[in-house]
C-alpha cells in the first residue's frame, strides 16, 4: 500500500512532546537539589535524585514516548497494508495520523502533570491520570467513528470479522455501525468527564464501562448479522 504521511502532523508532534521539556527548564531553578522520582502504592515518595538525574530527565521526556509509540504503530500498519490495493490510503493516514497526535498529547499531559506533582512534592491523583486517558481516548473515539464509514473493505483497518469480511454490504454495515458506537460512546465519556458532581472514582468506573460496552457492542453485531444470513 503506498502512502503519504501526514507532514503537519509529524511538524507538530515534537513541538507538543516538548512543552514539558520547556515547563521543566523554566521552573528549574526554583527546583531543590533533589526531587521525588518515584511513589509507592500509597503515594508516598520513596526515592529521590538529582533534579537533574536521568529518572528527573526521563519524566520530561515521556511525550516524545507517546510519539515514538505513534510513530511505530503508523509504521506497523502501513506494514501489514503495503500490498493491498485500496481507497482507504489517505483515510488509514489520517487515522493513524490522529493516533499518534493524541498519544503524543496524553504522555506530554502525563508528564506535565507529574512534573508538577514531584516539583511541589505532592502525592500523585491516579484519577486525575484515568481521567484525563479518558479525555483523550473519548476525542479520538469520535474522530474514529466519524472516519470509519469512509474505510473500503481491507484486512488492516475497520471493524474487521468474518461477518464484515463475508460481502461489501456486511462490511459497509458494520463500520457504519461501528463508527456510531465509538461517536456515541466517546460523547458519553466525555460528559461523564466533564460533568460536575460525579466522584473520580465514579467517572473511572463509568468510563470503563461504556467504553467495555463499546467494544462488546463491536463484537456483537458481527455474531448477529452471521446468524440472520
Amino acid at each position: 500500500m503506498k502512502h503519504k504521511e501526514n507532514i503537519s502532523s509529524l511538524g507538530m508532534d515534537p513541538i507538543i512532546a516538548a512543552v514539558p521539556f520547556l515547563f521543566y527548564i523554566s521552573i528549574y531553578r526554583y527546583l531543590p537539589s533533589e526531587i521525588p522520582v518515584h511513589y509507592s502504592l500509597d503515594g508516598i515518595a520513596d526515592r529521590f535524585a538529582s533534579k537533574l538525574s536521568v529518572e528527573a530527565l526521563l519524566l520530561c521526556s515521556l511525550g516524545y514516548g507517546g510519539l515514538l509509540i505513534g510513530i511505530l504503530l503508523r509504521k506497523m500498519v502501513y506494514a501489514m497494508g503495503k500490498n493491498q490495493e485500496n481507497d482507504n490510503t489517505q483515510i488509514t493516514a489520517k487515522l493513524m495520523a490522529y493516533n499518534q497526535t493524541f498519544l503524543t498529547i496524553f504522555f506530554s499531559a502525563l508528564s506535565l502533570y507529574l512534573i508538577s506533582v514531584m516539583s511541589q512534592t505532592l502525592t500523585p491523583d491516579t484519577c486525575f491520570v484515568f481521567r484525563t486517558a479518558y479525555l483523550v481516548l473519548s476525542v479520538l473515539f469520535i474522530i474514529l467513528g466519524n472516519y470509519m464509514p469512509k474505510l473500503k473493505k481491507n484486512r488492516v483497518s475497520g471493524v474487521k470479522t468474518k461477518y464484515s469480511q463475508s460481502s461489501d454490504d456486511a462490511w459497509m454495515k458494520s463500520q457504519r455501525f461501528g463508527g456510531r458506537l465509538l461517536v456515541m460512546g466517546g460523547i458519553a465519556v466525555l460528559i461523564v468527564c466533564l460533568l460536575p458532581g460525579i466522584p473520580e472514582k465514579g467517572t473511572i468506573i463509568l468510563g470503563a464501562v461504556i467504553f467495555g460496552f463499546v467494544i462488546l457492542g463491536m463484537l456483537v453485531f458481527p455474531a448477529v448479522g452471521m446468524k440472520r444470513r
